[in-house]
């Protein structure tokens, strides 16, 4: 009976607002199409066109496929361990040596690259691009419930999961937030079609500035955003790994023995 209520969604429980409050920027690009306060995000969007949208968008057409990418970005192992052994060296660097350093960079992409990490690094620090991870899986696993796809105890387990992540990397609110956008932007330039020269003044000026701006808007103005009234340091709760979940990780280990 433990086991039931520690995985029971409450919304007047604190760390259940909490974990839905991390889906926060990523819902905010998809107002008012979607809630924050809904656990599945919707009740009323069409099903098929939903599921349609993430196998276009992210190739995702089953469970398994879905706990697969979701595994892949609350390990932070799709955009957030870009960069880490460049972070590392910039938490080892004076301002001064960080800018000797990139001066010594021939190419002018990597040492451009460099000053938005240097950007980056001011702002969040070595944990880099993972607020940008870990939300888009709590919005996975959100669309999971939505379609069927995740377990109410898992549905429970990974955004309690992502949360302590959350908690673990950041200091505040505002770093996570933070470290989403500076993940959004360098998503964006890498998937933009036009040439790494031509992107680079968007990356470290004017469209990146635009964009941050536009974003910290839309989070402050929103009056349903939860993030705003909600504290930072609340204690979860330790729940283990649902045997639904086990055995499904057990049977990707058993197909691919080299993950």
């Amino acid at each position: 009976m433990k086991r039931a209520s520690s995985y029971l969604f409450d919304p007047d429980l604190l760390h259940c607002q909490w974990w839905l409050a991390i889906t926060s920027p990523q819902i905010s690009y998809n107002r008012p199409l979607l809630q924050y306060h809904i656990p599945a995000m919707s009740e009323a969007r069409n099903k098929q066109e939903w599921l349609s949208n993430i196998d276009d968008s992210w190739g995702i057409s089953d469970r398994r496929g879905l706990h697969q990418t979701i595994y892949s970005l609350v390990t932070a192992q799709t955009h957030g361990n870009i960069w880490q052994n460049e972070l590392a060296f910039r938490a080892c660097c004076s301002t001064r040596e960080w800018e000797d350093h990139v001066n010594t960079i021939q190419n002018v992409i990597n040492r451009e690259e460099m000053r938005f990490l240097d950007a980056l690094y001011r702002h969040v620090g070595i944990a880099g691009f993972r607020g940008w991870d870990y939300c888009r899986g709590s919005y996975l696993t959100r669309f999971g419930l939505y379609a069927g796809w995740v377990t109410e105890e898992e549905f429970a387990f990974l955004l309690n999961y992502i949360g302590t992540q959350i908690q673990h990397y950041f200091d505040n609110w505002l770093q996570y937030l933070q470290s989403f956008i500076f993940g959004r932007s360098y998503w964006q330039y890498l998937v933009d079609e036009d040439p790494d020269e031509d992107n680079l003044p968007y990356l470290l000026n004017d469209g990146f500035h635009l964009g941050v701006s536009r974003f910290f808007e839309q989070i402050e103005n929103d009056p349903d955003c939860p993030i705003p009234e909600l504290p930072w340091n609340i204690s979860l709760p330790e729940l283990t790994v649902p045997e639904t979940l086990h055995q499904l990780l057990k049977e990707e280990s058993e197909r691919d023995p080299h993950q």
